[in-house]
């Protein structure tokens, strides 16, 4: 028998809504394929269908159909809906809270909170070199001993002068010890950065450790150095001039743009080391011994307890955009499984089990378990970064991975790909979180995209602007309760010496003890540091590499380190932490799995962008090079004649007006011979490429409305909802400009829409804020490509009929 399968691309809720319109069409005719592989915003759809499906009673039905696609359109305002003002302010206030939380809260804990201690730390490491060559006043006073004067005379002019504590630059051998400990710094720095680019595979994470460690110790040495020489002469005004300045300076080189935001961070650290080391007044804030014991006492609380924010920072985008999609497209039953609270819970803490639902409730979340044997076959497709399969550097650092009730897997040849077995089940992922995490466009991690994105890679760790998921790989070999105390201890010793530096002067405690207390500290950091950058991903881990894969599941600095330094794993073992991405990160349309299976007959629907001159076929060529580097897949036309000139002749050079919105063409699948010889083909199959059109471009033809279909298969379609049939008119899609609610969609703005969020067809991504106009256009588009393309008469009978 014919087995077929369903591509949904990505393209975010436009690609929902186009690809809606293909599955109504298919269901019209009664066609059901054995896959449907979704991307992103065609997952939206894909898991929504199959929800619904499993809610009742796994069986296809009319009735709910229609129920179906009518609450997709009306819901379609998933992250903001103005169809109801209250609800739309209610939608607006939690996007504020959540960006309030993001952008000022989380990163003020995450990366200040070890501000002080880097004071503490380098004033006891460095502090004498850098106040040898400053005179300081006294710190009550503000004024010069006659010593002090006398050492350095230019000092006189400021007595009873200075409205604060400032520090003088002076002549002599402490300022020559300084400079020199800078040029020693300087030198080490540049000499790390040629060998970190020299050097190979193995060496790289250890170089660029040391060479992270010494361009820091030379920031946080120089910088306060610097600020405490220049601030005397120069006014608050101009500090802040200089400091903007600066910053643009970092955006304006391009090897230090992607850096910017580092810099920013490093600035901020210098001044909080200089009101340490120089104890000068920063921000008109005065320096006390007691005020500065207490905030370090507070930074080690804040260190204790960081994972838990850190860990909430990274998951909450991703919570929050899947309980809205949840909420807004999957069925009733769903909808009620699980809130916002539970969902974040589990997204950020996953080995909390009251974090989830019993097992035995009805209407529990829906597992990708618990779709086996329920057609069709739901494949995501996601990414894994930070993952080499092969030791080669031509080969990129993330990998494909499909994800099913049947099997989890990467794309590669049949019979390989096997990495995750008795390792993460289907039972372990949930239908929901499978859908986001394929939608996660904006990640942490970007795949292919992240040389593209990596000028605000920064930024986007900093400020938490991923929505992203990170997965255990070994959920059942590391959730054991003894490893959750042991993961707790860890944390409690390594914040233990911050928190008991403070209290050492009120203890009666010697230098020696800040000393011990320092090392401790520095000591405990170097070992998670080293521990961070080990090798992973032998296919026969030993002793110590499972000891590494142990400690990155379990000890959060050892994770954190090792992910803001992108250590990549290399081997086909998979990376004990699983860093998940869009799907369209490596391939948008959602095709590779499809051709692994072999299929006689794929049908692929590309919602996705313009891309340049080959507009909608540069996804397509993209995801042909894959197959063929992966799978070792061959493409021709129809007439046998070359793939590439024959999608050039039929849907990039097509003059305006003809443009199809269907596309048809062949594969070959080859397997290497039983006894390792060359490869041989061992099938064929023929693949149906949909793509959308706007009415001036597409082919023109009579107009139809639903009523003209019912003969053909039984419709029940509202007019009012979905217009008056498939085919859309210009004065109707010309309106329909950015915006969250319909209101907007008037043809005056349409110039402007364009030019800031695109026009029907392809309205950008970014643009997540559909109304049901939009919706029902996007849909009636699908059907009506559906349609032109005899997809369910191509998916309906056999290459031999």
């Amino acid at each position: 028998m014919t087995k077929t399968g369903l591509a949904f691309s990505g393209g975010g809720i436009r690609s929902a809504a186009l690809c809606s319109g293909v599955l109504r069409r298919l269901l019209h005719k009664n066609v059901v394929p054995d896959y449907l592989s979704c991307v992103s915003g065609g997952g939206y759809t894909g898991t929504a269908y199959l929800d619904w499906k499993y809610r009742n009673e796994r069986k296809d039905d009319p009735t709910w159909h229609k129920e179906f696609f009518d609450s997709m359109r009306k819901r379609v305002g998933y992250l903001c809906d103005w169809q109801n003002p209250l609800q739309g302010l209610a939608d607006a206030f939690s996007i504020v809270i959540i960006v309030v939380l993001l952008s000022i809260i989380f990163p003020f804990i995450n990366w200040f909170s070890y501000a002080l201690p880097t004071a503490y730390i380098v004033d006891h490491l460095f502090g004498e070199m850098l106040r040898g060559s400053f005179t300081c006043p006294d710190p009550k006073t503000h004024n010069f001993t006659s010593s002090e004067i006398a050492e350095n005379p230019e000092v006189s002019n400021f007595v009873n002068k200075t409205k604060e504590k400032e520090c003088f630059l002076k002549l002599g051998p402490g300022l020559y010890l300084a400079v020199e400990e800078f040029g020693l710094f300087f030198i080490g720095f540049f000499f790390l950065f040629v060998i970190k680019t020299l050097a190979g595979q193995s060496l790289r994470p250890l170089v660029t450790v040391l060479f992270n460690i010494t361009g820091f110790a030379l920031a946080m040495t120089f910088l306060p150095w610097f600020i405490e020489q220049f601030i005397v002469f120069t006014p608050m005004w101009l500090n802040v001039l200089l400091l903007v300045l600066s910053i643009f300076l970092w955006l304006g080189i391009p090897p230090l743009r992607d850096k910017a935001c580092l810099a920013i961070v490093f600035y901020i650290y210098a001044y909080v080391v200089k009101w340490r080391v120089y104890k000068t007044d920063v921000l008109s804030i005065a320096y006390t011994d007691s005020l500065f014991n207490i905030l370090l006492w507070i930074s080690g609380i804040l260190i204790w307890i960081r994972p838990l924010f850190i860990l909430s920072q990274q998951s909450l985008l991703h919570a929050y955009n899947r309980w809205r999609l949840q909420k807004a497209f999957y069925s009733p039953e769903s909808r009620a499984a699980s809130s916002f609270l539970e969902i974040a819970c589990h997204t950020a803490f996953p080995s909390f089990t009251c974090c989830k639902g019993t097992a035995e409730s009805l209407n529990r979340p829906l597992t990708l378990k618990d779709l086996s044997g329920l057609a069709p076959e739901y494949i995501c497709n996601v990414t894994v970064n930070h993952w080499r399969l092969q030791n080669s550097q031509r080969d990129p650092t993330f990998e494909p991975l499909t994800m099913s009730p049947s099997r989890i897997e990467t794309i590669v040849k049949e019979g390989e790909g096997k990495q995750f077995e008795n390792r993460l089940h289907p039972e372990d992922i949930e239908l929901s979180e499978a859908m986001a995490t394929s939608a996660a466009a904006l990640s942490y991690h970007m795949g292919r995209y992240d040389i593209a994105f990596e000028v605000v890679d920064d930024l986007q760790v900093i400020l938490g602007l991923g929505f992203g998921k990170s997965i255990v790989a070994e959920k059942k070999k590391w959730t054991r309760p003894c490893f959750k105390v042991m993961t707790v201890v860890i944390q409690l010793v390594f914040g233990f010496p911050i928190l008991l530096l403070p209290m050492i002067p009120y203890l009666g405690g010697s230098e020696d003890w800040n000393r011990i207390a320092v090392i401790s500290f520095l000591a405990i950091f170097f070992l998670l540091l080293l521990i961070a950058v080990m090798p992973t991903g032998a296919e026969n881990p030993g002793f110590w590499e499972t000891f590494v894969r142990w400690c990155i599941v379990h000890v959060f600095q050892v994770r954190f380190i090792r992910e803001h330094l992108g250590v990549v794993n290399v081997g086909p073992t998979p990376p004990p932490i699983l860093y998940l991405s869009d799907g369209g990160h490596t391939e948008n349309l959602g095709i590779l799995p499809l051709l692994k299976r072999k299929l006689e007959k794929i049908v692929v629907i590309n919602a996705g962008v313009v891309n340049g001159r080959l507009g909608l076929a540069h996804s397509l060529f993209h995801a042909l090079n894959q197959a063929r580097n992966k799978l070792h897949c061959s493409f021709t036309a129809l007439d046998g004649g070359d793939i590439t000139s024959n999608i050039r002749a039929m849907i990039v050079d097509v003059p305006s007006g003809k443009h199809p919105r269907s596309f048809r063409f062949k594969v070959q699948y080859s397997d290497f011979k039983d006894d390792g010889g060359p490869e041989e083909m061992v099938g064929e199959g023929e693949i149906l490429y949909l793509l959308p059109r706007h009415p001036q471009l597409g082919l023109s033809e009579q107009s139809s409305n639903w009523h003209d279909l019912a003969d053909d298969v039984n419709i029940d379609i509202e007019a009012d909802l979905w217009g008056l049939g498939p085919n859309v008119e210009s004065k109707e899609v010309d309106s329909l400009t950015c915006g969250c609610c319909e209101c907007c969609h008037v043809y005056a703005l349409h110039h402007l829409s364009g030019s800031c969020c695109g026009v029907f067809p392809n309205h950008i991504t970014a643009n997540q804020f559909f109304t049901p106009a939009m919706f029902s256009a996007y849909h009636r588009e699908g059907y009506h490509a559906c349609m032109e393309g005899l997809a369910a008469e191509f998916l309906g009978f056999s290459m031999n009929e």
